[in-house]
């Protein structure tokens, strides 16, 4: 291995590493660091080919070095999280796995079912030609993207210790009174996030998301012409932009909706399901047109 291959490589690993630091904290009560490990590795992972393709060192060895860091970091990392999202929701964090109650562990173990499927799903990359220029399936760091920010929009948008959900009416009425400025959006999604049967439905859903036979967009640009698959590449970043504003619509003192809802962070889970959506719209058009 030359040195040049070293450094697309490097940045593979390094997306590794931040996978096992995002694992430990993920069992430390720091999931907001497993949430920032996460992005991180991402940013690895982006550069990492396109580093790869710029030196001229694409290789069988790079490949599968993604695979693997992607499988710990993308994959193991984000199937834990949703197991500890379970765990809070049922009460059970602090309590050590095996004094829970059997049906709790059960149910908290289908968090991990996206290990599983995330493992496979990069199984079937590897081997599928079809998937150079679209991706087939939700890509694994798509997925745990959207995983990962639950616990940014509950710490950092909503400043709660998400660890200890409120479990009582007075609890919540508590909650209500001290942030007397929340809109009821808020509220809902605050407790829609605490709710262990909606990160029990959402491992089922994304592990088959993962490996459905649909294809989903890639931002491989080979030019930046308005031609082919660039043009749904350029109106989808055209809707994130769009997004963004929407997010920074309410801090601006000439805007005034009622009820419209401060977005922040939940913007990230949004800006995932408006990919998944708006790649499914160009493959039923694509097809329409064939």
């Amino acid at each position: 291995m030359n040195w040049r291959a070293a450094i697309p490589n490097s940045l593979t690993l390094s997306n590794l590493v931040c996978g096992c630091l995002g694992i430990i904290a993920a069992f430390e009560a720091e999931m907001l660091w497993s949430t920032a490990f996460i992005f991180l590795a991402a940013i690895f992972d982006f550069f990492d080919g396109m580093v790869a393709r710029l030196l001229k060192v694409s290789g069988e060895l790079g490949k599968q070095l993604d695979s693997l860091a992607d499988a710990v970091t993308f994959g193991v990392l984000p199937g834990i999280l949703l197991y500890q999202w379970i765990s809070i929701g049922f009460g059970d964090y602090f309590t050590p796995f095996f004094e829970r109650p059997l049906d709790h562990q059960i149910l908290e173990g289908l968090g991990l079912l996206v290990a599983v499927f995330s493992v496979l799903r990069l199984a079937i990359f590897n081997i599928d030609e079809r998937q150079s220029d679209v991706f087939i399936g939700v890509p694994t760091p798509a997925n745990a993207i959207l995983i990962s920010s639950f616990s940014i929009i509950m710490a950092t948008q909503y400043g709660l210790n998400f660890y200890n959900p409120l479990d009582t009416d007075e609890a919540m009425s508590a909650l209500v009174q001290l942030h007397y400025w929340w809109q009821p959006y808020d509220f809902h999604l605050i407790l829609l996030l605490w709710n262990p049967w909606f990160h029990i439905v959402l491992a089922i859903v994304s592990s088959i998301l993962l490996v459905a036979p649909f294809p989903l967009l890639n931002f491989k640009f080979k030019n930046l012409k308005w031609e082919g698959p660039n043009k749904a590449r350029i109106i989808f970043i055209g809707l994130v932009f769009l997004a963004l504003i929407m997010t920074w619509l309410p801090y601006q003192s000439w805007f005034r909706v009622p009820y419209y809802p401060y977005f922040d962070y939940t913007i990230i889970p949004i800006i995932i399901l408006l990919y998944i959506i708006y790649s499914l719209i160009v493959h039923l058009v694509n097809r329409a047109r064939k």
